[in-house]
């Protein structure tokens, strides 16, 4: 029996720190909503985040071969022009996708 109250205590005291801890960020948001950091760290890190992910991709391919190389290229070229077009960065990402995944099965 013993042995099921620490259980039972460990359990529940877990869930309530990962409570306190979901709500904290809540809680911050209410004092820095007027922070200029924030503000711009909030319109840079996801530009900056796809920058980063775009550039990793790119380092990765195998330029070596063309048939490796070109469905990722071309890929790459859809989803920044789609992009451009139509200002939807869910919309390009999946075509882009969509094209990278087709390319490579199905034509190269």
């Amino acid at each position: 029996m013993p042995s099921t109250v620490y259980i039972l205590s460990a359990i529940g005291i877990a869930a309530g720190i990962t409570f306190v801890l979901r709500l904290i960020p809540f809680g911050i948001k209410s004092i820095l909503k007027d922070n200029k950091l924030i503000a711009d760290l909030a319109a840079w890190i996801p530009m900056g985040a796809i920058l980063i992910l775009g550039v990793y991709v790119m380092a990765e391919i195998d330029y070596s071969s063309t048939t490796t190389a070109l469905p990722y290229l071309i890929a790459a070229v859809v989803t920044v022009v789609v992009h451009l077009w139509r200002k939807n960065i869910a919309l390009s990402l999946l075509l882009g996708t969509a094209t990278c995944v087709v390319l490579a099965n199905w034509v190269f």
